[in-house]
């Protein structure tokens, strides 16, 4: 980090104080570098002396070689036009500037930044001879989805999502929108579980059930007759004649009427 002159490491030094006090930064801050996430507003302070304005740019994936205005990316610097700068007045010897990083036209990329801070207005390839600073500020992308972890014992139950069927358990699903979810574990023998989840950025949620098993009701066996012995038998089974039936009463008297007659004829 140079820091003749104007902008001296003093000026720095405030610089990287006022940052760490008021910036929404959710990293540690160094020496020479400060993370945050695109869409972060970062303040950025610093002394500079005998002059009444400082000249800042930017360097970094996506924009122009040699630097672009701070609320630009695609706005390249040109040395010798103050009108390409970004133009900060210092007031009692101190200059002031907020960089919204979600407010930069063409939009900024992920990536590593170098914010160059000059008593004139001259691009990074013509820094040689410049009272100057910079420093550098690493954005990461903004999250904007959640994640949710779904436990179950015994495991290998279905995992529906809104209706959704998403997996089995155990599973942690990803890129999912911030918000209230409706959960349903299904598995077959158990009772099923249904639950609410809320997602949130940034965060895992966690859904964790245990399982009941379904009670079936218990049938007795069916209660069975003694068995009636059959006889024990040697040999082949004897065969019974039928018992012949009775002769009618009236065959018999016919019988007898017949034999009376026969005689009668007969003297």
């Amino acid at each position: 980090m140079n820091s003749p002159g104007y902008v001296n490491s003093r000026g720095i030094s405030l610089f990287l104080a006022f940052i760490l006090v008021f910036g929404s930064l959710p990293a540690i801050v160094t020496a020479a570098d400060i993370y945050a996430t695109i869409g972060d507003t970062i303040p950025l302070n610093g002394t500079a002396l005998v002059t009444d304005t400082v000249f800042m740019f930017m360097t970094g994936p996506g924009v122009p070689a040699n630097g672009a205005r701070m609320d630009n990316s695609n706005a390249a610097v040109v040395t010798g036009d103050p009108s390409t700068f970004t133009q900060v007045p210092v007031n009692d010897d101190t200059w002031t500037y907020t960089w919204n990083t979600g407010r930069v036209s063409g939009g900024l990329a992920e990536g590593l930044y170098t914010i160059y801070v000059a008593t004139q207005p001259a691009a990074a390839n013509d820094l040689s001879g410049v009272q100057y600073s910079d420093i550098q500020i690493q954005l990461s992308k903004a999250v904007t989805t959640g994640s949710l972890a779904v436990l179950s014992s015994p495991i290998n139950a279905q995992i529906s999502l809104d209706g959704k069927y998403m997996g089995n358990t155990p599973l942690t699903l990803t890129d999912l929108s911030p918000g209230d979810y409706t959960i349903l574990l299904e598995l077959q023998g158990y009772r099923s579980s249904e639950g609410r989840v809320n997602v949130i950025a940034g965060q895992t949620a966690t859904y964790a059930a245990t399982l009941e098993p379904v009670q079936t009701p218990v049938t007795p066996p069916p209660t069975s007759l003694p068995a009636t012995p059959s006889p024990t038998t040697s040999g082949n089974t004897p065969i019974t004649a039928p018992t012949p039936a009775p002769l009618p009463w009236i065959v018999v008297i016919l019988s007898i009427g017949l034999v009376f007659l026969w005689r009668m004829n007969c003297r």
